[in-house]
């Protein structure tokens, strides 16, 4: 696609380089749809690793798709945006003073309290909602599989462990010993035991350790959404489809909740998953430490 008269803003994520998860590749498209509607630009998204996103987010009321065999490099109109994990820049002024006509945007970061620096947090969060409903609907698969999982009003528990429980490779390298495991889990255990008969609501857990899911289901009656989780820039079968939409399913089950617990207790590790699921879906948005 050769540049246009209009600007145009393309955010990708082409399997060139490292983006982190799900909710780190929505921030990045996110600030830029911002930036594209401040600026009046036309707005892409390439997301064809590690796998194509429309077969579980579709094109809402932005038409963002973009066949890549058209697209074409123009030395001096063409201009390549690396951003992943870059807390300093401001994209819109960088974006704004650029002579380029087309952008090609590797981001991974919520830009919105540089972009919009007079918005309070929960106007920040009722734009990102608005923006992320108004690009995408989900799929009739992913549509299919969340009507699957039948539920009453419930409080959702989240937690990130990363290599700790010692079942997957990640960024990190910490594991614990089994008796650490055993004895985190059950801490784990007793928080959300205490808070599910405070709330005397049906509850689901959610995490990126099948070893604490399998715990969970072994040693209680809280409820689980079966699938092997993973983290999309760390799986080695990537290209594995059920398990992207088990992040995907994870995600929008997170957001039907009532209010979702991060469970963050020693030594675990911060997410934005649940948060951001929280913002899409108006929940309440909790973090326990102990």
């Amino acid at each position: 696609m050769k540049p246009t008269k209009q600007k145009q803003i393309i955010v990708c994520f082409d399997g060139l380089f490292p983006h982190g998860g799900l909710v780190d590749r929505l921030k990045g498209i996110i600030s830029f749809y911002q930036i594209a509607q401040i600026l009046g630009y036309d707005f892409k998204i390439i997301f064809n690793n590690p796998f194509d996103l429309n077969l579980f987010l579709e094109p809402n009321n932005v038409d963002w798709q973009i066949d890549t065999s058209k697209m074409r490099w123009h030395p001096t109109k063409s201009k390549i945006v690396y951003l992943v994990n870059n807390f300093e820049v401001n994209p819109l002024k960088l974006i704004k003073n650029s002579k380029a006509k087309q952008f090609y945007v590797y981001a991974n970061i919520d830009y919105g309290k540089i972009i919009f620096p007079d918005l309070k947090t929960e106007q920040l969060e009722n734009k990102w909602r608005s923006d992320f409903n108004h690009l995408f609907k989900k799929s009739e698969l992913l549509q299919a599989k969340l009507n699957e999982i039948a539920t009453d009003p419930f409080i959702a528990f989240h937690s990130r462990f990363t290599t700790l429980m010692g079942d997957f490779k990640d960024t990190t390298t910490k594991i614990l010993s089994k008796d650490q495991q055993n004895t985190l889990c059950n801490n784990l255990m007793t928080i959300i035991n205490r808070v599910k008969t405070e709330q005397n609501k049906s509850a689901f857990v959610f995490s990126d350790s099948i070893n604490f899911i399998k715990f969970v289901k072994q040693n209680t009656q809280v409820n689980i959404v079966e699938g092997n989780p993973f983290h999309m820039d760390n799986f080695i079968n990537n290209n594995n489809i059920d398990g992207h939409l088990k992040t995907l399913i994870d995600f929008f089950m997170i957001a039907k909740s009532d209010t979702v617990y991060f469970l963050n207790v020693k030594p675990m590790y911060n997410s934005s998953f649940s948060k951001y699921a929280a913002i899409v879906g108006q929940a309440n948005f909790e973090v326990l430490e102990a």
